[in-house]
C-alpha cells in the first residue's frame, strides 16, 4: 500500500469534528449568506447538549404527551 494510499484511508475512517464542519468554505459562505455565525451554532449545540443530558425536552415533550 503505498503512504498515499495510507493517508486516503486513515481520512475516510473519521469523522469530521464540529470546528472542522464550521470552517468548511462552503459552510462558511452559506453561513454567511443567512447570516449565521459559528458561534450561534456552537451555542445551540451546547444548549441541546445540557438539555439531553439533564433529559429536558421542553415543551414539545409535554406537547406531545398531552395529545
Amino acid at each position: 500500500m503505498e503512504n498515499n494510499d495510507l493517508i486516503l484511508d486513515e481520512a475516510l475512517l473519521g469523522e469530521a469534528s464540529l470546528g472542522e464542519l464550521l470552517s468548511d468554505p462552503i459552510a462558511v459562505l452559506l453561513m454567511d449568506r443567512d447570516g449565521v455565525v459559528a458561534e450561534d451554532v456552537l451555542r445551540i449545540v451546547r444548549l441541546t447538549a445540557v438539555r439531553i443530558a439533564s433529559n429536558d425536552c421542553g415543551s414539545a415533550a409535554a406537547a406531545v404527551s398531552a395529545a
